[in-house]
């Protein structure tokens, strides 16, 4: 069967072709993809910053409705609404065995959200009814924030500090709350994000082009820092700034991808006797992704007004091009709308 797709031949060339699925095996499920995040990771894809074989079908953030199931299939049937879990485990490896499915040394990301279908295994896909496909398409991003603070060890009470005021650092906020934050801080760049912030329940906000941001962290913290400094920035000098949010014994936890890679000095003399514990955060477990559509279907962790911008496959490149200069909020693809806004 053949399906419309956006595919990646090389760096700012994205073509939408004609390309033909695997055939669906009796365990497989062929999915008609609603709506597809575009993620940072997207934009680096786009613009040559990580590597991937090509032709590459973008996109891995994906909701849909289930077309026609293989027939061993139990869980899901023609018509029921879906998340598709993007990246498949080996389930073998060192890391699987210990439940960091996120460090498999297998990880195969097969399915590609910019296109009109995909067929996807029963074992990867998540069943929803209480949200759009739209919010649905969330799970894979919020279930990587969920990996997040759980990496942070959030207690009830805590204080936090989060750095970058888009999609990913509102989610954080969110989840936050969620967790029993008892004060948050979001820092960035843009008015009318921290303005959504604040509306989301940000105790505070920090425009991080006036003055220090964190020495006011410390400040408001009760000139002690922050318990958990979440880093959704990917730059260096957002990490330095983060581990001077820390208060001792604090958490800072670099969530985002620094592109290029680059060396970033530290006062190993503080880290010592701080004893601030710095870690990153990468992906999710099938755990945290089950918990993280469950956070969405209960309204714990609310999204419907994160969407600014919707486009066709037609315009992936605008779409692309959208998240990239940060002109929108969150940007979707709706393979099958003819809309652009």
């Amino acid at each position: 069967m053949e399906t419309e797709a956006a595919r990646l031949h090389k760096p700012f060339d994205v073509q939408v072709e004609k390309v033909e699925l695997p055939d669906q095996g009796t365990l497989d499920v062929l999915v008609k993809i609603e709506a597809c995040g575009v993620c940072p990771f997207d934009v680096r894809l786009y613009k040559g910053l990580s590597t991937t074989a090509y032709p590459k079908i973008l996109g891995h953030e994906i909701a849909g409705t289930v077309l026609e199931t293989g027939r061993d299939v139990t869980g899901v049937q023609r018509g029921d609404k879906v998340v598709v879990e993007p990246a498949i485990r080996c389930n073998r490896c060192f890391y699987c065995l210990r439940g960091e499915h996120n460090l498999c040394l297998n990880t195969k990301w097969p399915f590609g959200g910019f296109a009109k279908h995909v067929v996807v295994p029963e074992t990867s896909l998540h069943r929803f009814s209480a949200i759009s496909p739209l919010e649905a398409s969330f799970t894979e991003p919020l279930s990587c924030c969920l990996n997040g603070m759980m990496r942070a060890g959030l207690e009830p009470g805590s204080d936090v500090a989060i750095i970058g005021d888009g999609p990913i650092g509102l989610l954080h906020l969110q989840l936050a709350h969620v967790l029993g934050a008892a004060r948050v801080i979001v820092t960035g760049m843009i008015d009318q994000r921290l303005e959504r912030a604040r509306r989301l329940g940000a105790t505070g906000t920090l425009s991080a082009a006036k003055g220090d941001a964190a020495n006011e962290v410390k400040a408001r913290f009760d000139n002690l820092g922050a318990d958990v400094v979440m880093v959704t920035v990917g730059t260096a000098g957002a990490l330095q700034e983060a581990v001077g949010m820390a208060k001792k014994g604090g958490r800072v936890i670099q969530f985002a991808g620094i592109y290029p890679e680059v060396d970033i000095p530290f006062s190993a003399r503080f880290i010592h006797y701080s004893q601030v514990w710095l870690t990153g955060s990468v992906d999710s477990t099938p755990f945290q992704f089950a918990r993280a559509l469950k956070l969405l279907e209960l309204g714990r962790v609310k999204v419907a007004d994160f969407v600014s911008h919707e486009y066709g496959l037609g315009d992936a490149v605008k779409a692309i091009e959208t998240a990239s200069n940060l002109s929108g909020f969150k940007v979707m693809i709706r393979p099958w709308g003819n809309v652009s806004r």
